[in-house]
């Protein structure tokens, strides 16, 4: 009988992902949405089998469908859920997901509060069945959870709303993850002595409380674990996408069996993955994840919908006149408290992130679909023995009417819906900058075309036809003047442009990094970077947040200032040395990718000349940075660079085996065996630290005059007391007056010293060799205000171990003396 069983669910597994197959097929030249011709065709299935057709004509199918009528709801949960919530999160922008994060709570909390709450109200008082309020509760929670899936993807199908979309999807996951903690509490209330015990709003919001940030601490958990090991992997595609199956289905079951939320859980290990993972996954392999998990998705997508319409089909009661009256009235209601909770939540939504209009208001509203979620637990209550069937069988024909009537009433007319509101088109300013790249991609076309028609191999084709099927009879579109771009002002084509060029930039940062010439932290950096300047109106220049990474942060200040944690600021600052020049390297090879779009993407000339003139300033800026590292740690950078070379050529040779492998030259064990020694060497070069050092005490006070007639033993002394300091340009090493007690030596760089004597001010410039602060050996306060003009490492004699020494060697006192003296007449 198990082998049976096996047999019959793989046989529904590859029926419904054929059936899949041709409706994904005919869907591309009708206009319904996807999972709608699935539910239709589920419910078709379901209702052959519930009277007798499948049984009399297709045995095998009949027992197919007969089992799949009687799954377990909690193998939807356990076998769908974690697949569906991991893809839509995973696929998600995370930047744009935190940008409207506030919006995407307020939705799925509040709003899923209020809808809970006032479906409640219209079940108890508009239900024939005189439920308790612990039930009504109950069924609220459960209905409520939207399944925007249709929606979603008819949206990125007809135009490009980013913000939309995340906003749907966002609020889908996370109120998904509310209605099933809600559901579960209200459920235990129900079925506790049939909701005898009473219901307390502090008991209900420290539990949700709890559920919810243990969920995510279960996901974040397993997400850093999981990050660690991906970290240490390197291009090895099977280990990296088995480790996200297995971790997102066991993260869900973890926090289901602690009794936590597991779609929260699930959720923060997605956004984890899209988040820091995308640096933390080989390169290689990051397209191939998100291409294997919308194949998953897409499989369960199919599966769920068809079971969804077979289970309606074949286990509700649809005899009951009673129940057909309450479902149109529970349709409308919901349509009703939909809007409400969407609409007086509005004010506060055009608060946050940049607003909602009343379109997108208008979307949010309708595309509040039911699905597969709402079922399952529907079905989790139509089995439970402690309810009466009466019940059961109630809630079930409720949820699975309003499950089809909105996916097929709100899904088959969202594409009417978005025409009406012209939101199945891209923006005005963002659809002039397409056809601006229309027009490249036309012109280059037609550079091309003479050469194709001077082939010998082409001489017989006719080229009016070509031109005609390839749309270069009219090669620029002219649009008429009552549409855009005169419809669009030059502030929204501005703000289109100058956008769009910051998404250009944060992709060849993607870029970059998978051909191995940045590295992770800098790659995130600088991504970061972008994604604050797309915040509100885009910015080309200046960038702060990538100008701080070239200074010196305020915990390394405090860190080299505590005796016994030196060493480690010093090391720190060294690390952050490097980031700054892969970060600065990075920053200019994308400027400079950048100015070959601005003749072809520019609405304007003036803005042409302006956006070339914020790309010299960043160019200009960051140059400056590079020198400065140039002139003070030039080993530094030398050996970046050669990383550098290595990584490009490394990726070169590479791709050269790949592209010998495709033109049969090497046959594949042969091409594997290189391409497995080419990634050995990308590996090792991984792991190799690349540090700034520090200038050898050694060497630098053996060129120090003073120093050169000490005994070798003061000279160790002297070596072994030293301390290394790194300072930013424009950065204070200390002011006038100031506690201070010893003796400085630049190592590299350059500082402006402002001493002063006798009630004057003296400015000086200290290079290389010079020292700083020696009268502090005197006075034991800082007799000037010395600033960093450029990158500057400062080698330091603690005075009070420098006084020791002079005690023990008086041919240093003296040597000393000799520096105080002029010093000090000066």
């Amino acid at each position: 009988m198990h082998s049976e069983a096996g047999v019959l669910i793989l046989i529904f597994v590859s029926l419904a992902l054929i059936i899949g197959a041709g409706v994904r097929s005919l869907v591309k030249s009708i206009q319904l949405p996807y999972t709608v011709c699935l539910l239709t065709i589920g419910l078709c299935l379901g209702y052959l089998e519930r009277i007798g057709i499948t049984e009399q004509y297709a045995p095998l199918l009949d027992k197919t469908l007969a089992l799949v009528a009687g799954v377990d709801p909690h193998l939807i949960l356990f076998l769908f859920l974690p697949t569906l919530v991991f893809e839509s999160a995973f696929s998600l922008e995370v930047h744009l997901f935190r940008r409207i994060f506030a919006q995407i709570a307020l939705l799925a909390v509040p709003g899923l509060v209020i809808a809970t709450t006032l479906t409640a109200s219209l079940a108890k008082w508009m239900f024939p069945w005189d439920w308790s309020w612990a039930l009504c509760l109950m069924f609220g929670a459960l209905i409520s959870a939207t399944d925007p899936v249709a929606v979603v993807a008819l949206l990125k199908e007809v135009s490009s709303r980013k913000r939309l979309e995340t906003l749907l999807e966002g609020e889908s996951l996370l109120n998904d993850g509310t209605a099933i903690v809600l559901f579960t509490l209200f459920f235990g209330w129900v079925i506790s002595s049939q909701a005898s015990q009473q219901i307390s709003l502090v008991s209900l919001t420290a539990n949700f409380t709890w559920v919810v940030t243990a969920g995510l601490l279960v996901g974040v958990v397993a997400g850093g674990l999981v990050m660690i090991w991906i970290g240490k992997v390197f291009n090895d595609p099977l280990i990296e996408i088995t480790l996200s199956i297995a971790t997102a289905y066991l993260v869900y079951y973890i926090a289901e069996s602690l009794h936590v939320s597991g779609i929260v859980a699930v959720v923060a290990l997605a956004l984890m993955f899209a988040g820091i993972g995308r640096t933390r996954i080989s390169p290689e392999v990051g397209e191939f994840l998100h291409n294997f998990w919308g194949m998953m998705a897409h499989m369960a997508n199919t599966l769920i919908f068809l079971l969804v319409g077979i289970l309606i089909a074949s286990r509700v009661h649809w005899d009951n006149p009673e129940s057909w009256v309450t479902l149109g009235i529970l349709y409308i209601g919901i349509q009703i408290i939909r809007t409400f909770s969407v609409f007086i939540l509005t004010p506060l939504l055009k608060r946050f992130s940049g607003g909602i209009t009343r379109e997108k208001a208008i979307v949010l509203t309708w595309g509040g679909l039911r699905g597969a979620v709402s079922l399952a637990l529907a079905l989790i209550v139509a089995q439970e023995n402690l309810l009466p069937k009466e019940i059961g069988d109630q809630v079930l024909f409720l949820c699975a009417g309003i499950v089809v009537l909105s996916i097929v009433i709100n899904g088959s007319t969202m594409s009417w819906i978005l025409a009406r509101l012209h939101l199945n088109q891209l923006p005005a300013a963002k659809q002039a900058t397409v056809d601006k790249a229309q027009r490249l991609i036309t012109e280059d076309l037609l550079k091309l075309l003479p050469k194709l028609m001077g082939n010998s191999f082409l001489k017989g084709a006719d080229w009016d036809e070509v031109k005609h099927n390839t749309g270069l009879l009219r090669p620029i579109e002219v649009k008429d003047k009552d549409h855009e771009p005169n419809q669009v002002s030059s502030q929204e084509l501005t703000i289109a442009f100058r956008r769009r060029l910051l998404e250009t930039e944060r992709q060849h940062y993607w870029l970059q990094f998978e051909k191995g010439t940045l590295g992770k932290q800098s790659t995130n950096k600088l991504v970061e970077a972008v994604e604050h300047a797309l915040d509100g109106e885009p910015k080309i220049a200046p960038r702060e947040t990538l100008y701080r990474y070239w200074q010196t942060p305020p915990l390394l200040h405090l860190l080299r200032n505590i005796r016994g944690i030196k060493k480690i600021a010093v090391s720190l600052s060294f690390s952050r040395i490097t980031l700054g020049y892969e970060i600065a390297r990075g920053f200019i090879q994308a400027q400079d990718h950048l100015e070959s779009y601005i003749p072809s993407l520019a609405p304007n000339e003036e803005e042409a000349v302006a956006v070339k003139q914020l790309i010299a300033q960043n160019k200009l800026k960051t140059q400056e940075y590079i020198e400065q590292l140039r002139n003070t740690f030039p080993d530094l950078v030398h050996t970046l660079e050669t990383h550098s070379a290595i990584r490009t050529l490394l990726n070169r040779e590479r791709t050269v085996v790949k592209q010998l492998l495709n033109q049969a030259v090497l046959d594949k064990p042969e091409a594997k065996r290189l391409v497995q020694n080419i990634e050995q060497r990308m590996a090792r070069l991984q792991r190799v630290a690349t540090f700034a050092k520090p200038t050898s005490p050694e060497e630098l006070l053996s060129q120090l005059n003073w120093c050169k007639n000490l005994a070798v033993e003061t000279q160790q002394q002297l070596i072994k007391i030293i301390e290394h300091t790194l300072y930013s340009s424009g950065e204070w090493v200390v002011h006038q007056g100031k506690p201070f007690y010893g003796l400085g030596i630049i190592a590299k760089g350059s500082i402006e010293a402002y001493e002063y004597h006798l009630g004057k001010k003296f400015r000086k410039t200290l290079g290389p060799g010079e020292l700083v602060g020696t009268l502090s050996l005197l006075s034991g306060v800082s007799p000037g205000d010395y600033q960093a003009m450029s990158l500057v490492n400062m080698l330091w004699l603690p005075g009070e171990k420098l006084k020791q020494l002079m005690a023990k060697d008086s041919a240093l006192a003296e040597a000393i003396g000799e520096l105080l003296q002029p010093a000090y007449n000066s």
